[in-house]
């Protein structure tokens, strides 16, 4: 009898079919490196060794789909319950736009200079808001995101639409950051962090049937990262040690 038990968080759970099984590692809701075992076998071992039940980032492509969709190119590496790096990117991720659409903003309406600091940010991140779908849609990750090997997608291995995405991103505005309110944003933050590493997945995915996947980052992209922070702060030494006096 196809009945397989499960361990998951320190916990036991089945029996459930094999299908099962590839439903909760499909949802990301069973990790690749949980314990399973059934009847017959010696001991409890990993399900991603287990013929059958190799870990694939996606679900099985359902019939009818396109076949123009390549759902097994791509193999998520290391850890996949990263709130960190996830946070980190999307941080850095609004950070360079901030910065490059304020500039262009002061160059192209001179008089937003004297917009309160606090109501321009806002109007930066409304705009971010629509600008982040079209990288989605588009490239399936933001510029962090891809420097950090995060990836966004349907279950099926398909992009986002760019309604799906816009969505996504509200969703993540308003849940994970309480629309940039300074006090709330720390439990939402909490309550994101929280729903992510007990479920496996955050409750604006889950919704939409997506699926964040992550690979081991090399040392050379943390280098990256830390010198593309720090250059805009250089620039700015570099052009204040230089005005004339």
């Amino acid at each position: 009898m196809d009945e397989w038990f499960y361990e998951e968080s320190g916990k036991q759970g089945g029996p459930v079919s094999g299908e099962k099984i590839k439903q909760l590692l499909a949802t990301r809701t069973l990790d690749p490196s949980s314990l399973v075992w059934r009847d017959g076998m010696p001991q409890w071992s990993r399900v991603d060794t287990i013929p059958g039940f190799e870990t694939s980032p996606y679900a099985s492509p359902a019939a009818g789909m396109s076949s123009e969709i390549d759902w097994s190119g791509y193999s998520p590496t290391g850890p996949q319950i990263r709130p960190w790096v996830r946070y980190w990117a999307r941080t850095l991720d609004i950070l360079l736009f901030s910065l490059i659409g304020g500039l262009a903003l002061g160059a192209v309406f001179p008089a937003a200079e004297q917009i309160n600091d606090l109501v321009f940010g806002l109007i930066l991140m409304l705009i971010y808001n629509f600008v982040e779908p079209l990288f989605l849609s588009v490239w399936g990750a933001t510029p962090f995101k891809a420097l950090f090997l995060i990836r966004v997608r349907n279950q099926d291995g398909s992009k986002l639409a760019y309604r799906q995405a816009l969505v996504r991103t509200f969703k993540v505005w308003l849940r994970g950051e309480a629309l940039g309110a300074p006090l709330i944003s720390i439990f939402t933050h909490l309550t994101a962090y929280t729903f992510l590493t007990e479920r496996k997945i955050t409750s604006w995915d889950a919704e939409g049937g997506f699926i964040v996947s992550h690979r081991e980052i090399a040392w050379w992209r943390w280098i990256v990262v830390i010198a593309l922070v720090a250059l805009p702060f250089v620039a700015i030494a570099w052009v204040a040690a230089n005005l004339p006096e």
